[in-house]
C-alpha cells in the first residue's frame, strides 16, 4: 500500500509541477508579448505537442517491459529495452525536427497572422524544432524512470526543469527578446531535464549497450500501435482546439481558447498522475492470477474513481470563469466560458480513467484503441462544421459533444471487454453530480466574491481555498471519507 500511495503522490506533484509554470508562465508571456502574441505561441507549442504523439503508444511499452525485466532480476532486458527505446526515439525525432524546420513557413502561412506575429511564428517553429528530438530523449528516460518505479524521482527532476523554464523565461523577458526567442526557455528546460534524469538512470545508462530481438521488437511495436490510437487521440483533441481556432480566428481568441484548454488539463493532469500506479497495481494481481482479488480491488477503486472525479468536474466547471479571472484578470470572462465546456469535456474522458488502466493490465488494449479512433472520428465531424458557423464558441462546442458521446461509446462496451468485472454505475455518477453541484455553487458565490474584491493574481488563494474546501466537503458527504482515506483506498492491497 505504502509503496502504491507514494506513488501516486509522487505522480501528482509532478502534474504539480506543470502545472505551475502554466500558471507562472502564461501571465508573464501574455505581459511581454500581448494576447495575439500569446495565440502565436499557443499555436506553435500545440504543433510541437502534436509531434509528440510520435511516441504516444510506445511509452506505456516501453515502461512495462522495463518493470516486468527490473521484477524478473533480468537486469539485461531492462537495459536492452532502454537503449532500443533511446535509439527509436532519437531517430524520429531528428526526422521530426527536420520537417518542422524545413516548413516551418508553410505551418506559419496556414493560419491568419499578422504580417510581423507571421515571421515571429516561423522563427519560433524553428527554434522548438530542436525541442522536438530533446522531448524524445528526455521520454526515453522517463519511461525506463516510471519502469524502475522511481516516479519520486521523476517528480523531484519535474521541479528542477520547471524552475529551469522559468527562470530561461524570466531572464529573456526582462532582456527583452522578441516572441521567438521565447522559445529557447523550453529548449533550457529539456536539457535539464535530461541532465537531472540520465543522471539517475546513468547505472543502465552505461551499461553494456544492446537492443530488443526482432521478435520482441515486433511485439513491443504491435502493443504500442493498438495502444498509439488511444494516447494520440488525448493529444490530438487536446491540441486541436487551438489549432482549428487559429484556422477560424484571430490570434487574440486563440489565446482566449488556449488558457480555457490550459485550465482544463491542469484538471486532467492531476486527475490523471494517480493512475499509473494504479494500472501498476492491477499488473502485479493480474501476472500474479490473483483475479478474484483484483476483481475485488477494481469494482472498489472504479466506484471511488468515478465518484470523485464527477464530483471534482462539477465545481471545477462552475467556479471556472471566477477562476481565470483570478488568474489573469479581467478581459478573459470568454476563456472562462470556455474553460467550463472544456473541464466537462476532458473530465468525461478521465472519469473513467481506472477502467482504462484495467484494460491495460489485463493486456486488453483494443476497446481503448478504438475508443481513440471514434473520438478522434467524432471531433472532426463535429468540431469542423461548428468551427466554419460559429468560430471559436463551435470549435469548443464541437469538442464538448464529441467527449460526450465517445465516453457514452465506451460505457456501452466497457462489460464486453472485461467480464466479470463490476464497474461504478450511472447512479454513482448521478449522485455525485448531485453533491457537487450542491458544493460548487456556494464554492461560485465564494470565488466571484474573491475576484471582485481582491487583486488577480492574489484572488488565487481565495479562490483555490474555496474550491479546495468544497472538494473537502464533497469528499466528507458523498465518498464519506478525507484525502488520506481516499489515498490508503486508491493503494488498497499494495
Amino acid at each position: 500500500m505504502g509503496g502504491t500511495k507514494r506513488n501516486a503522490l509522487a505522480s501528482v506533484a509532478t502534474a504539480v509541477a506543470g502545472i505551475a509554470v502554466a500558471l507562472i508562465s502564461t501571465p508573464l508571456i501574455i505581459d511581454h508579448v500581448g494576447r495575439s502574441g500569446y495565440g502565436v505561441w499557443a499555436v506553435a507549442m500545440a504543433v510541437v505537442v502534436y509531434l509528440g504523439i510520435l511516441e504516444a503508444g510506445f511509452a506505456p511499452v516501453a515502461q512495462r517491459r522495463v518493470a516486468a525485466a527490473l521484477g524478473s532480476d533480468d537486469r539485461a532486458g531492462a537495459v536492452r529495452v532502454f537503449w532500443s527505446t533511446l535509439i527509436f526515439y532519437l531517430a524520429l525525432g531528428v526526422l521530426a525536427a527536420a520537417v518542422v524546420f524545413l516548413l516551418a513557413p508553410v505551418v506559419a502561412a496556414l493560419f491568419d497572422f499578422p504580417g510581423d506575429l507571421e515571421t515571429q511564428a516561423v522563427e519560433l517553429l524553428r527554434i522548438v524544432a530542436l525541442a522536438i528530438p530533446l522531448g524524445l530523449l528526455m521520454a526515453a528516460l522517463t519511461n525506463a524512470l516510471q519502469g524502475a518505479e522511481r516516479f519520486s524521482a521523476v517528480a523531484v527532476t519535474a521541479l528542477m526543469g520547471a524552475l529551469a523554464y522559468l527562470v530561461a523565461l524570466a531572464l529573456l523577458v526582462r532582456s527583452g527578446s522578441s516572441l521567438s526567442q521565447l522559445g529557447w526557455a523550453v529548449i533550457a528546460q529539456l536539457v535539464v531535464l535530461i541532465v537531472a534524469r540520465g543522471a539517475l538512470i546513468l547505472e543502465l545508462a552505461l551499461s553494456r549497450p544492446g537492443v530488443v530481438s526482432r521478435a520482441e521488437a515486433r511485439e513491443m511495436l504491435s502493443m504500442s500501435a493498438r495502444l498509439q490510437v488511444s494516447v494520440a487521440s488525448l493529444i490530438v483533441n487536446g491540441q486541436s482546439d487551438r489549432v482549428v481556432t487559429g484556422l477560424v480566428a484571430p490570434p487574440a481568441t486563440v489565446a482566449q481558447v488556449s488558457i480555457a484548454a490550459q485550465v482544463a488539463e491542469a484538471g486532467r493532469l492531476m486527475a490523471a498522475a494517480p493512475l499509473a500506479p494504479v494500472t501498476n497495481r492491477f499488473s502485479a494481481l493480474e501476472g500474479a492470477q490473483e483475479r478474484e482479488r483484483l476483481e475485488s480491488l477494481f469494482g472498489e477503486v472504479d466506484r471511488q474513481w468515478v465518484s470523485l472525479v464527477t464530483g471534482a468536474v462539477a465545481i471545477g466547471a462552475l467556479c471556472a470563469v471566477p477562476l481565470v479571472e483570478a488568474w489573469l484578470g479581467r478581459g478573459f470572462l470568454e476563456a472562462g466560458l470556455f474553460a467550463a465546456a472544456l473541464v466537462i469535456a476532458y473530465g468525461s474522458s478521465i472519469v473513467f480513467g481506472v477502467r482504462i488502466a484495467l484494460l491495460r493490465a489485463l493486456g486488453r488494449p483494443g476497446l481503448e484503441s478504438r475508443t481513440g479512433l471514434v473520438l478522434m472520428a467524432l471531433n472532426l465531424v463535429f468540431t469542423v462544421p461548428l468551427a466554419i458557423l460559429l468560430d471559436a464558441p463551435g470549435v469548443v462546442a464541437g469538442t464538448l459533444l464529441a467527449y460526450l458521446a465517445g465516453a457514452a461509446w465506451f460505457v456501452r462496451r466497457f462489460q464486453a471487454a472485461a467480464p466479470g468485472f463490476r464497474p461504478a454505475g450511472s447512479a454513482d455518477v448521478v449522485r455525485s453530480l448531485a453533491w457537487g453541484v450542491l458544493f460548487g455553487v456556494p464554492a461560485l458565490g465564494w470565488c466571484l466574491l474573491a475576484v471582485a474584491f481582491v487583486p488577480s493574481g492574489w484572488a488565487l488563494i481565495p479562490v483555490a481555498a474555496g474550491m479546495a474546501a468544497a472538494a473537502l466537503a464533497f469528499l466528507a458527504c458523498a465518498l464519506r471519507m478525507g484525502p488520506r482515506t481516499l489515498l490508503r483506498s486508491l493503494g488498497a492491497g499494495a
